[in-house]
């Protein structure tokens, strides 16, 4: 693709060689010629850069890209870049082409005639899947379920019945939608399992990462919004429900009935104990662990989490805490000394 075209496709304004021909996007370091790189606004130019084309911000000096043929400049060049990227590495189309005669369909499922579904594949009774559906090798789809259209499951991943799918979502390889949860009450006989008879329902473009797992609710469902991004690793659990467009870093743990609003974000091995609720917009720093609810709009952080303007102070003082214990023992000595004056002879 020539440089003006990509330019033209992205929203950026073009300075210097129009038809620099544009073949692959690489690091800034290791472009050469025919690569598209990307400098954001946080970094320095790399000396003797040598791509055809750069993405920058607006304010970039051009007297650092001198020797760069093509500039394409964009008020958000991180959105540039991640468009850039799809135009000229496209997702890869299948492996497979339209319904393989490995999987196995039940006879009263409901299969739309243009799907891909790759060997292996398995479709319960009950089951609804829409248009454009990519359903690779080794899934596994019980009913009644809906997978709507442009759904994509990569292998492996299970989707337990009492589901739906929003269209557009992409759900990455082994990760398990719709498991009990984890509900045990006292028995005469010892713990007594709690039914899970609930269901799962998420939205529409979201994107759910490798091995994560979603439990059903015990009798509501468990909702996630649309346009959520959820990170490899992550568990959450029954009756929770998220709002929309809230990312989750891998290893975050969300425990039942938790309420998360929308435009939401958790850092990695973070957590959130069950029954509580956090409101538009809260930050959740990496390793926090959230043990009541709060209001939106503000940052957490630490064990147990708190505001993060209040948890740094408290994280200054524990690290001057070996030199308070020892001013502390000299302040006793001194009140020692003060209070038991030596006699004169």
């Amino acid at each position: 693709m020539e440089a003006q075209e990509l330019a033209d496709r992205i929203g950026g304004q073009l300075e210097g060689q129009s038809d620099a021909l544009l073949v692959r996007v690489r690091p800034p370091e290791s472009a050469g010629d025919g690569d598209l790189a990307w400098v954001s606004d946080d970094r320095a130019i790399p000396a003797g850069i040598a791509a055809s084309a750069v993405i920058v911000g607006p304010d970039r000096d051009s007297e650092d890209l001198i020797e760069v043929p093509a500039i394409i400049r964009h008020p958000n060049s991180n959105e540039a870049f991640a468009r850039a990227i799809l135009l000229l590495h496209p997702e890869p189309d299948p492996p497979f082409v339209g319904i393989s005669d490995r999987a196995r369909i039940h006879p009263e499922a409901t299969v739309d005639t243009e799907v891909f579904i790759g060997p292996g594949a398995f479709i319960d009774a009950g089951v609804v899947v829409a248009a454009e559906a990519v359903i690779h090798p080794g899934v596994v789809i019980l009913g009644p379920s809906t997978i709507s259209a442009g759904v994509t499951l990569h292998s492996n991943v299970v989707i337990y019945g009492n589901t739906t799918i929003g269209e557009g979502t992409t759900i990455h390889a082994g990760s398990v939608i719709g498991g009990d949860g984890f509900g045990y009450t006292p028995g005469s006989e010892g713990p007594l399992k709690v039914p899970h008879r609930g269901g799962v329902q998420i939205g529409r473009d979201v994107e759910i990462g490798c091995n994560c797992t979603i439990d059903r609710g015990a009798l509501d469902d468990t909702f996630i919004g649309e346009a959520t991004k959820i990170d490899n690793l992550v568990h959450i659990a029954h009756n929770v429900v998220i709002g929309a467009r809230c990312f989750f870093a891998a290893q975050v743990g969300i425990a039942g009935s938790t309420i998360i609003g929308d435009d939401c974000e958790m850092g990695g091995q973070s957590g959130v104990i069950g029954h509580v609720e956090l409101g538009n917009r809260t930050q959740v720093a990496a390793k926090s662990a959230v043990l009541r609810s709060f209001e939106g709009n503000q940052l957490l952080m630490g064990t147990p989490a708190a505001d993060a303007s209040q948890t740094r102070k408290i994280f200054s003082i524990i690290s001057q805490l070996p030199q308070l214990r020892d001013r502390i023992r000299q302040l006793e000595e001194q009140w020692k000394d003060l209070q038991n004056p030596p006699r004169s002879s």
